[in-house]
């Protein structure tokens, strides 16, 4: 199976080479997106593309699109070549695991209903206290809601966006549903539900030691309530979620009442999604 990673990169001049050096050799492409930096990361993604001429490609922005921009420019490029089994997403800043792009690849060669490999930092608690607690708690609380909010049964880590994923079904998936922003994580599995993808979770350790985080709450969480929202809607009024979405909308009104009955619902309609250890 030969897999491809798309890097996005804004202002990752530290941490770039180090992310790369730790991971090329496990995968068989790599591309990275200078999404806008205004240090010298496109000028390190080139030396690194002269390095591996044959495993990098650079992709440059002038202007910063934002991380799922960033992602949907590798996405197309990838799609376009056209020689990949697998295309999935890999930080720049070495938060990732390194070891996980080879257990994505094993997941999706030795089980084929699976369709998409994700990490999930819930499920390796022994790393869950380097990650900041307002980040912490914040992901917790988010991915609660976002299960809840894309019918995703078992789904714990919602907005880790670490995976590896076939690109048949990535060929399926509309990019210009998925957000530009932070809510690339939110859109991109709302697709991947839409398309009804099965997902096979690994424990995802993460490294936060040197990584600084360029989310602006402030403005970010007013988007996220509103691309939920989005969703929600969309939801209500396609597929085979009304049911179980009526169901919890109702528990509100109804002091929990119908909350069992729209748990029980989103069980039986959603997506397989596996837990691997």
């Amino acid at each position: 199976m030969k897999i491809a990673f798309a890097c996005p990169a804004l202002n990752e001049e530290a941490l770039l080479r180090k992310t790369v050096e730790r991971t090329l050799h496990m995968m068989d492409f790599l591309v990275i997106i200078d999404d806008g930096s205004t240090d010298r990361t496109g000028e390190i993604a080139e030396g690194l593309k002269r390095e591996h001429p044959d495993k990098i490609d650079v992709i440059h922005h002038p202007k910063n699109r934002g991380i799922g921009g960033a992602v949907k420019s590798a996405f197309s490029l990838l799609l376009e070549r056209g020689d990949m089994d697998a295309i999935g997403v890999i930080a720049s800043d070495n938060q990732c695991e390194p070891a996980l792009v080879q257990r994505f690849r094993e997941v999706l060669e030795t089980m084929p209903d699976v369709d998409v490999a994700k990490g999930s930092r819930f499920m390796h608690p022994e790393s869950l206290h380097e990650m900041p607690a307002f980040r912490r708690w914040g992901n917790r609380g988010v991915s609660t809601v976002l299960q809840l909010a894309l019918g995703f049964w078992g789904m714990d880590d919602v907005l880790h966006g670490y995976f590896l994923a076939r690109t048949d079904l990535m060929r399926q998936m509309n990019l210009e549903a998925v957000a530009d922003g932070y809510d690339l994580e939110n859109t991109m599995m709302a697709e991947f539900r839409r398309l009804r993808a099965t997902f096979a979770l690994v424990p995802s350790p993460s490294h936060y030691g040197e990584a600084v985080s360029k989310i602006v709450y402030r403005t970010q969480i007013p988007r996220t309530i509103a691309t939920v929202s989005s969703m929600v809607a969309r939801r209500a009024v396609q597929g085979p979620d009304r049911l179980g979405l009526a169901l919890l909308l109702m528990s509100v009104p109804t002091l929990g009442t119908t909350l069992p009955f729209a748990l029980l619902r989103m069980k039986r309609t959603s997506p397989k999604v596996k837990k691997l250890r």
